[in-house]
């Protein structure tokens, strides 16, 4: 399991990460997933990320299956009017 606390800063700055190693379900391991965060619940530990590879789609990971991430430098402008929360809070 990772610190998560940089994800809510980088959530809080707009900045985009790079998940580069995530466990699914399955215990099969998915690498390089890169978007902005749209969402974290740490209730039930999850994010939810805008794919920017994709463009098209939010795609929604636990935190305790991240194995390892990147806070890119790039700022994530939303495509969608949705708004960017944490914890239920409304940030941007």
């Amino acid at each position: 399991m990772v610190d998560a606390a940089p994800l809510y800063e980088a959530c809080r700055g707009k900045l985009q990460i790079a998940l580069t190693s995530y466990t699914k379900r399955d215990g099969s391991i998915s690498s390089h997933h890169v978007g902005g965060i749209y969402e974290i619940d740490s209730a039930n530990g999850l994010i939810w990320i805008w794919d920017t590879n994709l463009n098209d789609t939010i795609r929604k990971f636990y935190i305790n299956n991240i194995d390892s991430f990147q806070i890119l430098d790039t700022v994530f402008f939303p495509p969608q009017p949705w708004p960017i929360k944490i914890d239920g809070e409304i940030i941007i």
